[in-house]
């Protein structure tokens, strides 16, 4: 009903006119924007031009200048580069676009109808600028980089879930020109926006309001909390939008329905700002504030007074007339009141308020009348029929809507010889030559008897020969595999990727941080004064000298010199930098501690800290034998990947604190799935504890990171790499994996 009655307000907003196309029954307008409203940031951006409207995305003069002159580059008014004329052809990462017409600005970008040339299937095409007066090309040079990396997202377990979230098809940045493109697929970004609405309809009752607040909280829930995918390879834990307002969400009409769509994330929207313009990164609390903002001005039916002056919440005679439990979360949304501290949170809130619609209180009125006229017995069928003529909707609405989430790694083939559709034939590939899957794919024993990991991939599919070449860097290995010298890689997701890369997870590892052991002197350990933890912050500072002894981290902790080690296997050094170090200086210093080469075992105060590299395993052996000295005088303290150090009691893997969050263990007891402690005998224990997968999987162990198989996006190559991610991912070379030390991506039963 309410949905209805927002369409028949809409009527007009959707005029069929030539050249419009019609998809299940929506029809969009030829034009998107018809006040000019200067969304945030552009005139700031743009005020080098002189615009009579203060926008030149959405001045009219622009394309006045192309109908004048149908090859003009500029408006003939005040200089701001002109429309793309029809029939102009972009070529993009996923299929070339043909312009058809221009629709409108909206937020920071202008908008054109086109097709995709391939399959002739409608796109929209958002086009941003980065003209010349507003940004110098080094600028321009990084935006377009960052462009590419950043504007998209997936699910980065690869589900495909539609939750009213419009995302991006292909995003271009233009080699040759001062412009970058984001395409969509279909035609739902060419639809109204709130502000639209307003404009032409005014304001929607508080039960309108009250469904668009239901979807929209439904749609950010979704989105902060989420595990996500940038183009760029990064996974990134949840994401805000950044830019939500009354020209990020869109009316889409379905044949019965409307639904509220959210589109022009700041992730990648925020990139052509201004260049000096420093903006807070986005939050999740701020999308809540940005929506009671919405809520409040749908119900105004407007964003200023008759003064133009903007419309204030805080302000009682602002307030249209709503109901008290409605204006009271609308105030909470507002951080008026206490603020919600989760979609999720405001979600269950909203709907614990009843939405009363007029269709309701109709019913009730006719009900009364009705009973004074007919015997109860019409009444009894009535009921009877009205439960029957009920259930059947409810189960026809499971039927159609309930759909149960399929996690793509839950769908996990047994054995190497099930993976389907391997093709055979000679491929190489590569990774980091001093990194995690150099050391557990050619390491005899490890797994097998007598058999390597690489023995046993290559005897499951006969027709199958793989062959590992590493390289010395990873950046060299991921351009062999862009360039085709390399059908794919496997590494870890650290690093960003290239936009054209492409990638499937396989298992997780990560760093761990660990002092020397002895359960039976664990009085005498570091870890049982350190309460079995360590915060990045304190290892920043040990491990750029300004902690020299241990008592200056807690005076509690005994007077030892620190001593400090890091692993030979570059990969990991290079993972301590980017998650601890973190900041230029720090990785300098760090650096240039690892230079200083010290021989003797007596210190003095001024003297500078010593960083000692050494393999993993002889590291672990140093740091117990620096424990077990009697005339003991150092603390030691080093870190290597879980995979290396896993099963080694002789050191004990301390938990992380980031921040102001509780502490982390990478290490769980299996009878109860509480983190090892101090008093935890690592020896004697043994098979007693494991890796603790959800902190892995989720991510919240600062230091941990995905492995991956990385391939390019290229659907004309052979997709050996997306099927080696296969063989990796059946529950026997998963089995296998987690007996080198690598934290499988689930529990499989043995």
């Amino acid at each position: 009903m309410v949905y209805a009655q927002i369409k028949a307000k809409l009527t007009g907003l959707f005029p069929q006119s030539p050249g419009v196309e019609v998809t299940n029954n929506a029809v969009v307008s030829g034009e998107v924007t018809v006040e000019p409203q200067i969304p945030l940031g552009v005139d700031e951006v743009y005020r080098r031009y002189v615009c009579e409207n203060s926008n030149p995305l959405t001045c009219a003069w622009t394309q006045k200048s192309l109908e004048q002159d149908p090859t003009a580059k500029q408006c003939l008014n005040c200089g701001f580069p002109a429309i793309l004329p029809p029939k102009t052809e972009i070529r993009g990462y996923r299929g070339r676009y043909r312009i058809d017409g221009f629709l409108g600005g909206r937020g920071m970008g202008r908008l054109y109808q086109g097709v995709q040339l391939a399959d002739q299937q409608p796109v929209v095409i958002k086009e941003y600028l980065l003209p010349q007066r507003v940004f110098n090309q080094e600028e321009t040079r990084e935006k377009k980089q960052a462009f590419e990396r950043l504007a998209g997202l997936s699910l980065a377990d690869g589900r495909v879930q539609d939750i009213r979230l419009i995302l991006p098809w292909d995003a271009i940045a233009d080699p040759t020109a001062e412009r970058c493109y984001l395409v969509t697929t279909g035609i739902q970004d060419t639809y109204p926006t709130l502000r639209k609405y307003l404009h032409e309809r005014g304001a929607m009752n508080e039960n309108e309001v009250y469904h668009v607040l239901n979807q929209v909280l439904q749609t950010l829930q979704f989105l902060h909390g989420q595990k996500f995918s940038l183009p760029s390879g990064q996974v990134q834990q949840g994401i805000a939008h950044g830019n939500l307002s009354l020209d990020s969400l869109l009316l889409i009409a379905h044949e019965l329905e409307f639904f509220t769509h959210v589109c022009d994330l700041a992730v990648w929207e925020n990139l052509f700002e201004f260049p000096n313009n420093k903006k807070s990164p986005p939050t999740f609390t701020q999308d809540l504030k940005n929506l009671g903002y919405i809520a409040f001005y749908l119900l105004s039916g407007k964003t200023v007074d008759s003064h133009n002056q903007a419309l204030d919440p805080k302000i009682e005679q602002h307030w249209p007339v709503v109901r008290q439990e409605f204006q009271a979360f609308l105030f909470r949304l507002l951080e008026l009141d206490k603020p919600f501290i989760s979609a999720e949170e405001a979600r269950q809130a909203l709907i614990q308020i009843t939405p009363i619609t007029h269709n309701q209180v109709l019913v009730i009125e006719a009900e009364e009348e009705t009973k004074r006229k007919f015997h109860p017995l019409y009444w009894l069928l009535l009921s009877l029929l009205g439960i029957a003529f009920l259930s059947g909707i409810i189960w026809l609405l499971i039927k159609i809507f309930y759909k149960p989430e399929v996690n793509t790694q839950d769908a996990v083939v047994c054995c190497l010889k099930d993976v389907p559709g391997v093709p055979p034939g000679k491929y190489n590939y590569t990774g980091e030559k001093s990194a995690t899957w150099s050391y557990i794919l050619q390491q005899s024993n490890l797994i097998l008897q007598n058999q390597t990991l690489e023995e046993k991939l290559k005897e499951s599919q006969p027709k199958l020969e793989i062959n590992y070449q590493p390289e010395e860097k990873l950046e060299t290995a991921i351009a062999q595999v862009q360039s085709g010298q390399y059908n794919f890689a496997v590494t870890n997701l650290v690093n960003q990727l290239p936009p054209q890369m492409r990638y499937k997870e396989f298992a997780y590892d990560g760093l761990v941080v660990f002092v020397a052991f002895s359960y039976s002197k664990r009085e005498q350990n570091l870890p049982e004064p350190l309460r079995g933890q360590i915060s990045l912050e304190q290892l920043r500072n040990l491990y750029t000298g300004k902690i020299k002894y241990w008592n200056q981290l807690n005076p509690q902790l005994p007077k030892l010199r620190v001593n400090l080690y890091i692993p030979s296997e570059e990969e990991a050094v290079n993972i301590f930098k980017e998650r601890v170090l973190k900041e230029p200086n720090a990785i300098d210093t760090f650096e240039r501690l690892q230079k200083i080469n010290k021989q003797q075992d007596t210190f003095t105060d001024n003297e500078p800290i010593v960083i000692t590299q050494l393999k993993t395993l002889e590291m672990v052996r140093k740091i117990l034998q620096d424990f077990e000295k009697d005339d003991k005088k150092l603390g030691s303290i080093g870190f290597a990947t879980l995979s290396q150090v896993f099963g080694q009691c002789s050191v004990y893997p301390l938990a992380i604190v980031d921040g102001n969050k509780e502490s982390v263990q990478a290490l769980v007891q299996n009878d109860t799935n509480k983190p090892i402690n101090p008093n935890t005998d690592l020896c004697d224990d043994k098979g007693s504890y494991s890796p603790n997968l959800e902190v892995f999987k989720n991510g919240t162990y600062p230091l941990s990171y995905p492995m991956v198989v990385v391939y390019l996006g290229d659907n004309s190559r052979p997709p050996i790499g997306q099927k080696f991610a296969e063989m990796l991912k059946t529950q026997e070379v998963q089995n296998l994996l987690e007996q080198t030390g690598l934290v499988p991506l689930q529990k499989n039963n043995k």
